[in-house]
Formats: C-alpha cells, sequence, structure tokens
C-alpha cells in the first residue's frame, strides 16, 4: 500500500478514535476527579439509577448467571409480576452484557463503565454520519460536531437514565439510514438500526419512530425532485418501519399488552391545549450549567449543544446556496420541536400519552441532533454573509442574553459566573464565525472552532453535574453486603412458599437486588392494581411504585410475610459500619416486629418468624372473590378480607378504638375538640407540637391512623422520643404501630409540625384482638399449601380445596 494512502488512513481511524475517546475520557476523567470507586469512596449512582436500575442490573446478573427461571416472572417484583415490560425498558441493552464481569461492590464500577462507553459511541456514531451524508463535513468539524453531540445537555443531564443511551447513539446512524434510503432506496441499513433502537429500549425507540417520520418528511418536502422516485423511496420507508417492527414483536407485543395493564393507565384521558410553561424558559437552558437537582424533576428541556453549533443553526436561514424550502422545511421542523416541549399536546405525543414523572422532555437529544443538521448543512458550503444578515443573527443573539441579564431570578439554577462565561463564549463563537467566514477558511481557524465546540461541551458537562450529589459506595456496598450475608443463608423453609421483609431498607426494589420474595417495588412498569390494593390495606404507593412500611400483624400474615429481617432501635454494632444510615436505618416503626421470635442474629440483624403468616398459596372461603373495599378504611378493609377468607358472615371488629389519655398542646390552638382536627401555630416563628399520650391496658398491637394530609413534608412523628419514619408518599389512609407487649407503660406520640397550619386528618388510636386474630390464622393456616418448590416460572405444591373454596 502506498505511503500516503497508510498514512491517510492512520488519520482517519485516528479521528474515528478521537470521537470515541473525547467523550469517553470526559466522563471517565469527571468522576476520576470526583473519587469514583475504586479509587475513591464516591459512584455514579444517582436518584433512580441508585434507587432502582441499580437492583434491575443485580436481577439482571441474577437472571444470566443462574437464575433463568426468573426471566419472564419475579416473586421480587411486588408481591410477584411478569417482568417482561421490565426486560424491554431496562434490560435490553447488549452493554449491559459487561455487567457480568462487575460483581457485588464492583456494580456500581460497572454501570460507569457502560456509561463511559455510551456516552463514547454517540461521538463515534455522530462523526461518521456527518462523514458519510451526501455532502460530508470535513474531519476537524465533525469531529467538533460529534463531541458536542456526545456531551451535549441530554447526555449530561440523562446519563443516569443508561437505558436511553442507546437511543442516543443510535439516532445519527439513524438518520444516515433515512438518507440512504432517500438517495439510494436502500432499506435494510435503516430496518436494522431501527430495530435495534425498538430492541434496546421501546420508549425511547418509540421517540426514534417518530423523528423518523418527521426527518423522512422533512427530506421529501426540502430535497425531492421530478426525478425522484417518491413511490419507491416512501415503500423502502415503509417496508423498513414494518420490518424493524416485525423483528421485535416477540417483546413488543407482550410489553404493548402489560403495558396496557401498567403504564398506559396513567395516560392523559383529557387533552388540553395549553402551554406547560413560557417557552422564553427554554432559553436559559442553552447556557452553561443549566441544571440542578429541581430541574431533574420539573424542568424545562436539555438541550444545551454549544454556542457554535447555536450559532450555526441560525446562519442555515441565511444561506444562499440553500433551497428556500429546504429553509421552510427546516423552520416548521424546528418550531415543531421546540413547541413539543412545553405544548401539552406535542409533549404527550412524544411521551406516549403520558406525562413524565421525573425527567421532562425525555426526546431533547434530538433537538440536539437536529441543531447539529443544520450546523453541518452550514459547515459543508463556503459563502459570504453579507452585513444584514449577519446583523440579524447578532440582534438575535444580543436579545437572547439581554433577555437572560435581565430576568436571572426566572432562572434559579443560574450562577453569575456560568452566565458570565456563557456571553463570553458566545460573543467569541461568533467572533470566530465571522472570521472564519469572511475569507478563505485558514487551518488555525479551523482548529480554533475545533477547541472551543469541545471546550465548551466539556466545561457544561462538569459545572453541571457539580450540582447533583452522588451515592458513596460505602453506603452502598456497606448494606447490600451486610443484607445479601444474611439472605443467603437463610434456610430453604424461611424463602419457600413465604415472603421476606425487613424493617429497613435502602431502596424500594431490595427485593429485586437480593433475590427475594418481598413487598416492595419501584418501576415505571408497576402494574397499578397493586397499588390500588396497597393504598386499600394502608400502605405506601405511587404511580410507579408500592412499599410495604406501614404493615399490621394482619396484612404481615394475609400476605405471608413469614420471615422478617429487624434490627433494634440501639445497637453498639452500628455504629462501626460506616454510612450504615444509608440503609441500616430504620424505616418501618413496627414494635410488633420486634416481638415476633427472633431465629437468630446474623451480626447486626435479626431474623424473626411470624408464626402466623400464610404460605403464598393457601385457600380461602370463595367469598374472597366478592369483597368490597373501601378508601381511607384500612381497618375495614383488613376486617373484610380476613372475615370473607374464613367465609364469616357476621364477624366482630379485630380492632377497637383505644382511648387516648391526655392532648398537650404546645404553640397551637386547633378548632375542635376532636384528635383529628386542623392545628394552627399560635406563633409561626415557633415551634409547635402536640403530644398524644395513652397507657396500654393489655399487651396487643396499638395503631395509629394518619391520612394523607399528614406527611413528612407537613409534620415530623416521634414515640417516647424515638423518631418514627413517615418519608414515603401515601394515597390512603395508613396504619402506624406505636406499641406491642407495652401493658402499663405510658406511651407519647409526639406530632412536630412543620407548616403554620396543618390537618391531623384521620387520626385514631385503634387496639387490634390478639387472641381473635391467632384463633382466625391457625384456622387459615390449616388451608395452607405444602410448597415443595418455588422459582420464577413455577410453584410445586399441594392444597386441599373443600367446596365452597
Amino acid at each position: 500500500m502506498p505511503k500516503f494512502l497508510k498514512r491517510n488512513l492512520t488519520q482517519t481511524t485516528l479521528i474515528y478514535f478521537l470521537s470515541w475517546l473525547i467523550p469517553a475520557a470526559t466522563v471517565l476523567i469527571y468522576f476520576i476527579v470526583q473519587n469514583n470507586f475504586p479509587i475513591g469512596n464516591h459512584t455514579i449512582l444517582t436518584t433512580d439509577l441508585g434507587q432502582q436500575y441499580i437492583d434491575f442490573y443485580s436481577y439482571y446478573r441474577r437472571v444470566l448467571l443462574g437464575h433463568p427461571d426468573q426471566l419472564l416472572y419475579s416473586f421480587s417484583s411486588s408481591l410477584g409480576s411478569s417482568t417482561i415490560g421490565t426486560w424491554s425498558y431496562y434490560l435490553l441493552s447488549p452493554f449491559n452484557l459487561i455487567l457480568l464481569l462487575t460483581p457485588g461492590k464492583w456494580l456500581p464500577f460497572g454501570v460507569w463503565l457502560m456509561t463511559i462507553i455510551k456516552i463514547g459511541l454517540c461521538g463515534l456514531t455522530m462523526y461518521s454520519y456527518l462523514r458519510h451524508r451526501a455532502k460530508p463535513v470535513g474531519e476537524t468539524f465533525a469531529l467538533g460536531l460529534a463531541v458536542a453531540y456526545a456531551l451535549c445537555g441530554y447526555n449530561t443531564a440523562y446519563q443516569l437514565n443508561v437505558m436511553w443511551l442507546d437511543g442516543v447513539y443510535l439516532l445519527p446512524l439513524l438518520l444516515g439510514a433515512i438518507e440512504l434510503i432517500f438517495n439510494r432506496q436502500k432499506w435494510w441499513p435503516y430496518f436494522i438500526v431501527l430495530a435495534l433502537g425498538l430492541l434496546t429500549n421501546f420508549y425511547i425507540g418509540y421517540m426514534l419512530c417518530l423523528f423518523s417520520v418527521l426527518y423522512f418528511i422533512y427530506l421529501l418536502a426540502s430535497q425531492a425532485t421530478k426525478k425522484t422516485p417518491l413511490l419507491k423511496t416512501a415503500t423502502s420507508f415503509g417496508i423498513g418501519s414494518i420490518l424493524a417492527g416485525a423483528i421485535n414483536a416477540a417483546i413488543l407485543l407482550p410489553t404493548f399488552l402489560e403495558l396496557r395493564s401498567t403504564k398506559a393507565t396513567y395516560n392523559a384521558v383529557k387533552i388540553s391545549w395549553h402551554w406547560e410553561y413560557n417557552p422564553l424558559q427554554l432559553l436559559g437552558k442553552l447556557t452553561l450549567g443549566s441544571y440542578s437537582f429541581d430541574q431533574m424533576s420539573s424542568g424545562q428541556a436539555n438541550i444545551f449543544t454549544g454556542s457554535i453549533i447555536l450559532i450555526l443553526a441560525l446562519i442555515f436561514f441565511f444561506v444562499p446556496t440553500i433551497k428556500f424550502r429546504q429553509k421552510i422545511s427546516a423552520l416548521l421542523l424546528t418550531a415543531f420541536l421546540v413547541c413539543s416541549f412545553c405544548l401539552e399536546p406535542l409533549d404527550l405525543l412524544w411521551h406516549g400519552g403520558q406525562f413524565p414523572v421525573w425527567y421532562p422532555s425525555r426526546f431533547s437529544f434530538i433537538f440536539s441532533t437536529w441543531l447539529i443538521v443544520l450546523a453541518s448543512e452550514v459547515l459543508t458550503r463556503h459563502f459570504k454573509l453579507k452585513t444584514w444578515q449577519l446583523s440579524i443573527v447578532a440582534a438575535l443573539l444580543v436579545g437572547w442574553l439581554a433577555y437572560l441579564l435581565l430576568n436571572q431570578k426566572q432562572f434559579a439554577y443560574f450562577k453569575t459566573s456560568y452566565l458570565a462565561g456563557s456571553i463570553a463564549l458566545v460573543l467569541f463563537s461568533f467572533f470566530l464565525i465571522m472570521c472564519y467566514y469572511a475569507s478563505q477558511p485558514k487551518r488555525w481557524l479551523t482548529n480554533l472552532l475545533l477547541l472551543t465546540m469541545v471546550g465548551e461541551s466539556i466545561l457544561n458537562y462538569q459545572t453541571s453535574l457539580r450540582q447533583i450529589s452522588y451515592t458513596k459506595q460505602s453506603e452502598y456496598w456497606n448494606y447490600t453486603g451486610i443484607v445479601n450475608n444474611v439472605v443467603k443463608h437463610l434456610s430453604s423453609q424461611q424463602t419457600t412458599g413465604s415472603r421476606l421483609e425487613k424493617t429497613f431498607n435502602r431502596t424500594n426494589d431490595d427485593a429485586m437486588q437480593f433475590g427475594y420474595a418481598g413487598g416492595g417495588h419501584f418501576n415505571s412498569m408497576q402494574n397499578p392494581i397493586v397499588g390500588h390494593f396497597y393504598d386499600y390495606i394502608g400502605q405506601a404507593a405511587g404511580d410507579n411504585f408500592v412499599n410495604y412500611k406501614f404493615g399490621t400483624q394482619i396484612t404481615d400474615s394475609l400476605l405471608g410475610f413469614k420471615t422478617w429481617l429487624d434490627r433494634p432501635i440501639a445497637n453498639d454494632l452500628f455504629n462501626k459500619i460506616p454510612d450504615y444510615t444509608a440503609g441500616l436505618s430504620i424505616t418501618s416503626w413496627r414494635p410488633d416486629v420486634q416481638n415476633y421470635p427472633a431465629l437468630k442474629q446474623d451480626g447486626a440483624i435479626y431474623v424473626r418468624q411470624n408464626k402466623n403468616a400464610l404460605n403464598t398459596v393457601f385457600a380461602a372461603n370463595d367469598k374472597i372473590l366478592s369483597t368490597k373495599m373501601t378508601a381511607g378504611q384500612p381497618i375495614l378493609n383488613q376486617e373484610r378480607l380476613l372475615a370473607d377468607m374464613l367465609g364469616q358472615n357476621n364477624y366482630a371488629p379485630l380492632y377497637t378504638v383505644a382511648s387516648i389519655d391526655h392532648i398537650t398542646l404546645n404553640n397551637l390552638k386547633r378548632n375542635a375538640e376532636i384528635a383529628d382536627a386542623t392545628y394552627t401555630k399560635i406563633n409561626s416563628s415557633l415551634p409547635g407540637t402536640v403530644t398524644f399520650s395513652f397507657t396500654p391496658t393489655t399487651n396487643n398491637s396499638y395503631y395509629l391512623s394518619l391520612g394523607t394530609a399528614v406527611d413528612s413534608d407537613a409534620v415530623d412523628i416521634t414515640v417516647n422520643g424515638e423518631n418514627v419514619p413517615i418519608d414515603e408518599n401515601f394515597r390512603d389512609t395508613i396504619l402506624l404501630n406505636v406499641a406491642r407487649r407495652d401493658i402499663g407503660k405510658k406511651i407519647d406520640i409526639t406530632i412536630n409540625f412543620k407548616k403554620p397550619s396543618v390537618w391531623l386528618q384521620a387520626l385514631n388510636l385503634y387496639q387490634l384482638d390478639q387472641n381473635v386474630v391467632n384463633t382466625d390464622f391457625q384456622i387459615l393456616k390449616k388451608n395452607n399449601a405444602q410448597i415443595t418448590q418455588m422459582s420464577g416460572n413455577q410453584l410445586t405444591g399441594t392444597v386441599n380445596i373443600k367446596k365452597d373454596q
């Protein structure tokens, strides 16, 4: 091979590699500086990545490394459910295989490594796309655009949603494949890329499908000529689209059916044509560091792509060699995308009919891609801008920056230094572009433009992530190591045919992390039927989570929570565990659980047994099939469930109202002489507390009912000076266990008010009749199935069924 060809080939390969390396190294170095494990004690885990996905990745490893029976169904998913949707949304990226090499404490490192590779791939695929267009972008500019794409605002803000990144690195390839259909009528590259997009994540895959249609229409409207074979082109696009869906039918159809009963039940019923926020708020998202924790939950679209790309996208509409109809088509598509961020019906369209719960505008990477497409059109042409054209672009930029300066208070995430840096970069970028198009391109100027694009992208990545906190490695591993050690030493009798729960947890997906049949779950594919059932029986639930923190002895036994992991309120061992409060602090205040017999102590953890617990399968009276439950009445619902299982026509209440001996008000007044009144601070600047005192007359369990108005934002609760956690959201009345085996002991329930006025909704004290409960469950336990095997896809055992069961 001639030397010059070898040299060119080596240079080409190097730049391709740099398009991956620069963004990948940015992610690597940033978190090394943050002392990520194994270098230090930090991780990449934050919000949902640390509270949900990491547990799913543990489940992923368990399934692939020895438990394939849990592939399609798992008892670790709330009370047991299909996992098809979990796989198709979270776990089908081929890069998840990396996690098979990172067990135990190395799992967060595996996620970090996977993030590095995927973000690097975003740069590589964008570079490849730009270099293989009909009008290829030069190597230097293509590299700058590729890095800007890989480190765009979307990837910076949403890299924690690792499963979405597959769609981001596939999008440039998808656009290239659509252009190939348009130019050569070759549909198979488009089919392959779209099929991969749907396979790796059906949710982002849907967004890719939607933009594919829009981009195809844009190409037809802007570039089709009389010589374009429209029918053949449209047919090729249609064939590729249909086949991409068909080849994934085995995954998409079951997922669709599961969605109908889970996520899709929350779709908006009424659509209102209104702005969700002022579109001008998007202007702030074009600046450095335009991100914060609040933006993560309810902010605007993350559309930062860099000053040079933004300016070039504006110049696109003034380039004389670009056809007018292409400019109009581009303007319409740009307007559609911008409106999609804040116009409700379009926002719902992109998100499959649902308002996002956290992480708004999950398709905003498409807008960054679109800006790069417009910028690339400019960079493939050399022309001289007229003074009036430059003046319009300059006026738009000045107007944008002036608006930001005059309205800084409207942007809570603004920092003066970041805004000043953005202004300086915009002015410098505009000056460079003016110089570039003022005369023949100069190499040094091209390189300076490249350095500016790369530098600004890296700077934005660093300034944005600086505002987010992350989980420590010790918080993750000390907890998971301790609990995993306890769970793996449980006997088969303790794990087969029944469920396990804990009075502490790190996340609602602990059961997925450790592989036991539990009662909590956090999943976008959560079945709402389970959530509504939890509401009725007094548990915390939401659109995408359930947890079992407010149980009673009745619900413990009905749902088969036989084995309990508990930790004492005071234990010297906990002081020796670094960051133990991240998971081992008490999250479920259960004196009744602490009175279940202890089978053994494993380190700092007690293993207890609920002797009344039913098995996962048992026979009951068929009246349970028609049990009516009432919202806001967990006590009545629990009594009905138990009575109907027993076939009782008339039953005595299991709970009775217990007397509160004394109510002590401190800096409070109430609107009625009842416990569940509205309490208002007399002096709003001082603390306000109310203490409900009683002395149990029996050793039975006592429960305090609390309505939805009494949450952790409104109050703090202590029992005899010990903090009682109520930090979860709940949609219905809960029951808080406040005493068990405390006969003759004074119990003080103190509620501290965080707000000037709070309604202590549904507050009342109840006593559970322990003798009746024990008798009822001994009767039901006679109908327990004798379970010999329990796995993800099979439950084996025998049960005797009577006529009315």
